[in-house]
């Protein structure tokens, strides 16, 4: 028995050492993958590109620093209206945490997820599988969006009148799909439906499932979806903005369409990436602009080196700017926490 216990415990440190590998390894890759995307930015033949900086105007620099902070506040205000159904947080404190998470997604070990989950549950009183629920909604909420996005830009191939009706109708269809959707399962009727299901019945008993089943009372809330809803796209369209005015510092004319196409590339490899957002979104972004020949039709050629070095140098200075902002609200995140009293409460009766 008792080798049972010791050879249990060994696997279970075997796989924990595994796990700290791939990221440190992760991490030293998406490193790679940034010293990568610098050394493509300062390529000689991007030497016109990056002299345009020194001739950037405040404009410029204040609308990207700007659309950096919006892609902060945005988020964090898209997890407070999720959230507000089944619990009560100050907009303040979650879009300061939001800031927090925001600044740790550069590094590894998922250190902007745990710092989420600690500050939620022991300063906001969220229950472990709330927070859960919570993100899980979000995510769900924000596939909502951008897969009526993605598909109408696959569809029309230019953003314009037709595209904005296209995808404000389309989102409105997904997001109207999920509410109705929520609201069969949502409160005590819909776990007595859920109960009514052979195999769900002893998992509806349990003491934890009420914590996950709130995730169906997020999303079962109109105002709060259809909130979380428009300032996601509000977000998206922030993402595709930085590459509009970046590109426009440095004389790259880009369409809007391949904004739309790299700042969504952009924003979801920072959300996915398993080690750490750094690096991995520079890389991946300058990849994509290659593969669409994004950065080709910026500067009317197909150069040999696959267009990708132009691209290269507005995605570095957004990241640079966005770091810069990044660093600043988390600053402010943390010092707002500190200062601010705790109050919370949950909220009983939702809808």
């Amino acid at each position: 028995m008792m080798s049972d216990v010791n050879l249990g415990a060994e696997q279970q440190s075997t796989r924990s050492v595994v796990r700290i590998l791939i990221q440190v390894i992760g991490f030293a890759a998406s490193i790679a993958a940034l010293g990568w995307a610098v050394k493509v930015a300062l390529k000689e033949e991007n030497r016109a590109q990056l002299e345009n900086l020194q001739d950037a105007s405040v404009a410029q620099v204040m609308m990207l620093v700007g659309l950096s902070f919006a892609s902060v506040a945005v988020n964090g205000v898209i997890f407070w209206v999720v959230i507000r159904p089944v619990h009560k947080i100050r907009v303040t404190d979650v879009i300061s945490t939001n800031a927090i998470g925001t600044f740790l997604a550069y590094l590894p070990f998922k250190m902007s997820l745990v710092a989420r989950v600690a500050i939620h549950n022991k300063r906001d009183g969220v229950p472990v599988l709330t927070i859960g629920a919570w993100f899980a909604a979000i995510g769900v909420l924000m596939l909502a969006v951008l897969g009526p996005m993605a598909l109408m830009s696959f569809v029309l191939k230019e953003v314009g009148v037709l595209w904005w009706i296209g995808v404000v109708g389309s989102v409105a269809l997904s997001v109207g799909v999920l509410i109705v959707v929520a609201r069969v399962f949502y409160g005590d009727r819909g776990v007595a439906r859920l109960a009514s299901v052979g195999l769900l019945k002893r998992v509806t008993e349990m003491d934890s499932f009420s914590k996950m089943h709130a995730g169906f009372d997020m999303v079962a809330c109109p105002v709060s979806s259809i909130w979380a809803s428009v300032f996601r796209l509000l977000d998206v369209l922030a993402f595709a903005g930085r590459f509009v005015v970046a590109a426009a510092v440095l004389g790259l004319p880009i369409s809007g369409n391949d904004a739309l196409l790299l700042g969504s590339v952009y924003f979801l490899i920072g959300v996915f990436s398993p080690f750490g957002m750094l690096g991995t979104r520079e890389a991946g972004t300058i990849g994509a602009a290659a593969l669409f020949g994004v950065s080709s039709a910026a500067i009317g050629t197909g150069g040999g080196d696959g267009g990708e070095g132009p691209i290269a140098a507005a995605v570095v200075f957004i990241t640079a700017v966005e770091a810069v902002v990044n660093l600043g609200c988390a600053g402010f995140g943390v010092a707002w926490l500190r200062i601010a009293p705790k109050k919370h409460a949950q909220v009983e009766d939702a809808d």
